[in-house]
C-alpha cells in the first residue's frame, strides 16, 4: 500500500480514550480519509452511530463507508465488570470483534485488532509474540478469544497487543494516566503499587507505530508497547518529574489481589523486539511517553 495514495480508513470505537487520538492523529494525515464509528453519536457529529454486536450494522457499516483499513479499538476493558457479567464481557470484546472483522474481510479491507497484554499468567516478565498466552481473567479470556476469532476469519489481521495512557475525550471516565495527573495536580494522595509491572506507551506514540502497521504488509500478532518495564509506583515517580509535580502524596504499596473481583497478575510486561526488527524502528521509553503526554496535555483531550 502506497503511502502516496490516499487511503480510506475506520476508526471504530471512536469516542473511546485510543479510538478518539487515533481519528484526530489520522484526520491529520493528508494522506488519509478518516471515518469514524461508535456505539453513541460524538458531539462533533461525524460519527457514525451504531453497535458492532449487531452483525447487520457491522456488514452494512462497510458498504456504506468502503474503507481500505479497519482499525477495531471496542473493548470492555473493566476487569471487575468484565469478571461480574462474562456474557457482557464477551458480546463486547468477541462479538462485535468477529462481526467487524468478518464484515471487513468481504468488503476486502485491512483488519487491524487492538488487543491487550493481559494475555498472560504474569510470572514472568517481558511477553513475546511467540509465548503462549494464559489469562486468568475474563477480560483476558475474551480478548485471547476474540485473537483467535480474527485470524480465523481474516488471516491477513493484524492483532496489536499493548497497554496505552493519554488523554480522554471529554465526559469519558479517567484512565490511569490521567489519574494519577489528576490525583497529584490536585494533592490527592494516592497509593501506587511497587509489584504491579507493565510497559506503556503513550497513546499518539501508538498512534504512530500504528500507521507504521497499517500501511505495510505485515500480518500476524505484534506487541506494541513501551520500551520500558516498571510498576505503577514506578510510572507515578516518573510522572512526578516530568510534570514538576511533589510526589509526596504518593505511597509506595503491594498488590492485594483478594482487593479486586478479578484476578490480577503481577506482570504484564510486554517485548517489542519483533517491531523494532520489522520497522527497523524503536519504540518509546518511559520517560519519551510521558514527555509527549506532558505536551499533548493542552493540544490533546487533556
Amino acid at each position: 500500500m502506497s503511502k502516496q495514495e490516499t487511503t480510506k480508513i475506520l476508526i471504530t470505537g471512536a469516542n473511546g480514550l485510543l479510538g478518539s487520538n487515533l481519528a484526530r492523529f489520522f484526520s491529520s494525515k493528508k494522506n488519509f480519509d478518516v471515518f469514524r464509528t461508535s456505539l453513541h453519536s460524538s458531539p462533533s457529529g461525524n460519527c457514525i452511530p451504531g453497535d458492532l454486536q449487531d452483525n447487520r450494522f457491522a456488514l452494512d457499516l462497510i458498504k456504506r463507508v468502503n474503507p481500505q483499513i479497519v482499525i477495531n479499538t471496542v473493548g470492555l476493558v473493566n476487569l471487575d465488570r468484565c469478571e461480574e457479567d462474562p456474557a457482557c464481557a464477551r458480546r463486547i470484546n468477541v462479538d462485535a470483534a468477529v462481526n467487524a472483522a468478518r464484515a471487513a474481510g468481504e468488503g476486502g479491507a485491512r483488519f487491524i485488532h487492538i488487543s491487550t497484554d493481559h494475555l498472560f499468567d504474569g510470572k514472568r516478565a517481558m511477553y513475546s509474540e511467540e509465548d503462549t498466552p494464559a489469562p486468568v481473567n475474563v477480560y483476558g479470556k475474551t480478548k485471547l478469544e476474540a485473537e483467535k476469532e480474527v485470524l480465523r476469519l481474516a488471516p491477513q489481521a493484524v492483532i496489536v497487543r499493548t497497554n496505552f495512557y493519554g488523554w480522554s475525550p471529554p465526559a469519558h471516565p479517567q484512565t490511569f494516566g490521567e489519574w494519577v495527573y489528576n490525583s497529584l495536580k490536585n494533592k490527592a494522595p494516592l497509593t501506587l503499587f511497587t509489584d504491579y509491572y507493565f510497559s506503556p506507551i503513550e497513546v499518539t506514540h501508538l498512534a504512530e507505530a500504528l500507521e507504521e502497521v497499517a500501511l505495510s504488509y505485515f500480518q500476524g500478532v505484534i506487541n506494541i508497547a513501551g520500551t520500558e518495564r516498571c510498576s505503577k509506583y514506578d510510572f507515578g515517580m516518573s510522572l512526578c518529574k516530568v510534570f514538576s509535580l511533589d510526589s509526596g502524596c504518593i505511597t509506595a504499596g503491594a498488590m492485594d489481589p483478594r482487593a479486586f473481583k478479578a484476578r490480577r497478575q503481577k506482570d504484564l510486561s510486554l517485548s517489542t523486539d519483533r517491531f523494532k526488527r520489522l520497522f527497523k524502528k524503536q519504540l518509546p521509553s518511559l520517560k519519551e511517553g510521558l514527555l509527549r503526554f506532558y505536551e499533548t496535555r493542552k493540544t490533546g483531550n487533556g
